[in-house]
Formats: C-alpha cells, structure tokens, sequence
C-alpha cells in the first residue's frame, strides 16, 4: 500500500490515526530527540499528491519467460530430452489508484478489452507445465 506520513500540529495528538515519530540525531557529540505528529494516508501511486477516494487494484502483468518442454526426443542415455522454448508469464502486482488514475487505467485498456474474449479453463497439464516457466526480467515487456 502507498502510505505517505503527513505532519501535523501537536495539538492533534491523540486524535484517530494520529501518530508519534521520535527522530534522535547526534549533532556535535550531543543527542538530539525529536518528536513530531502525523497521519500515515494512503496515496495514488502515480499521483502521489491525491490522497482521497484512494483504493487498490490488482493487476496480472503479461512478460516474457521461459518454459522447458519435451521435445519427444531422446538423450543418449535415453531420457527424454528437454529443451527451453519463451513463452508468457504472469506477475501479480498491485497499484493503489485514486478515481482519475483508475479512469485512465481503464480508458488505456479499453482496446484491449474490447478485443478480448472470455478466458477458457487451462486444462490441468497446461497449468503444470506453465508452472515451470522461469520469471521473467522485471519491467521486460511481452
């Protein structure tokens, strides 16, 4: 969750959600002790000034990966022989967006969407072998 601590006056102390931070600091041999007042408020995550209406939404992230597969082939020793092919993994990730963002998210998507088609059942030995593929490089598109 994107929280950011926002400061405010000490007369708010004791207030809901109202929290204390201590800062010590060495300054010339000598302690210094700090305590300031604050809010921890959740953020839009790419507008963090938007602190209102602020909620998250979780995303499956298409990227590159790699799966071993049989080639139906066999090794000298006669096991089967394996070999790398890429293929697409999913990473879930979450955002915390505020009503704008969500509205451009969706608007972004939207031809995506409409293009789209209902997802099929993976039959289960599609999910096995998809459960072998490697992880792909973070931020490596599809």
């Amino acid at each position: 969750m994107a929280v950011k601590f926002v400061q405010v006056d000490e007369s708010e102390k004791g207030e809901p959600g109202v929290e204390e931070a201590v800062t010590t600091t060495v300054v010339g041999g000598q302690t210094l002790t700090t305590t300031t007042y604050g809010r921890l408020l959740q953020h839009d995550d790419l507008k963090p000034d938007v602190t209102e209406g602020v909620f998250s939404v979780e995303l499956l992230v298409a990227a590159k990966g790699t799966e071993e597969y049989d080639t139906g082939e066999q090794n000298e020793d006669g096991s089967p022989k394996i070999a790398m092919r890429p293929c697409v993994v999913y990473e879930r990730r979450e955002l915390d967006m505020g009503e704008d963002t969500f509205k451009e998210y969706l608007e972004a998507l939207q031809p995506y969407v409409a293009a789209s088609r209902e997802a099929q059942q993976v039959p289960a030995q599609a999910r096995k072998r998809r459960a072998k593929a490697s992880k792909p490089t973070a931020g490596e598109p599809v």
